[in-house]
């Protein structure tokens, strides 16, 4: 009812950011409840693949036990780059920023982004009770799981069948999570550009908030 739920694991990912929102590490304070779940059900694709009934998600395998949901495919869609996957907003400050403190915490913050640890970027903008960028936190990977799902369900994407590092760089671990398949990388990165999208029109919203402080300050 829970780990093969999109539903129910979006609403996760909502508490997560939620909690990361006010402070409060999100995927330790739900570890007790992923954990549990999610990680045998990776295992249970990974007998599977050993057994070669992974090429796509069909009834059959299905029926055989093989799963949308599991630990590294939320890792992969949900968790690259960091919780509220961080990594999107660290892009587009590369990409649209016009302030220099926030292009000097999305350098500091781009090779541990990398390796998914975004403290640098979570503490440092902050993201932490900010009321504008506290949206795409949650929004992007909410929107971001459900694409991956997606992408799996249509089998554009083959199942995830293998335990990866948790800090295992973004697109590699798309392509190792799969099993080596390169549409498994592709699929990452698509769910990398969704996530710069979501993010880049509040990082402008944000930047002009931050100007009209700075003005006032003068």
């Amino acid at each position: 009812i829970i780990g093969d739920n999109i539903v129910a694991v979006m609403f996760m990912y909502v508490l997560i950011s939620l909690f990361w929102l006010v402070g409060i590490h999100g995927n330790n304070m739900l570890s007790a409840v992923k954990e549990p779940i999610f990680r045998p059900m990776l295992y249970a694709n990974t007998a599977l693949y050993t057994e070669g009934k992974t090429i796509a998600l069909t009834p059959e395998i299905k029926a055989h036990g093989m799963y949308t949901m599991n630990l590294t495919m939320m890792q992969m869609f949900a968790e690259f780059g960091g919780s509220g996957i961080t990594l999107g907003l660290v892009i587009a400050i590369f990409i649209f920023s016009k302030r220099e403190d926030n292009r000097a915490i999305a350098t500091l913050s781009i090779v541990p982004g990398l390796f998914n640890i975004n403290e640098t970027v979570t503490f440092g903008i902050p993201l932490v009770l900010n009321p504008i960028l506290g949206i795409p936190f949650i929004l992007a990977p909410v929107a971001c799981i459900f694409v991956g799902w997606l992408l799996i369900t249509i089998n554009f994407c083959p199942p995830i069948v293998i335990e990866v590092p948790w800090t295992m760089p973004p697109i590699l671990q798309g392509f190792l999570a799969t099993g080596g398949s390169i549409i498994g990388a592709i699929s990452q990165i698509i769910v990398i550009a969704l996530s710069v999208v979501i993010y880049t029109p509040f990082l402008l919203v944000y930047e002009r908030y931050q100007n009209k402080q700075a003005a006032a300050a003068e």
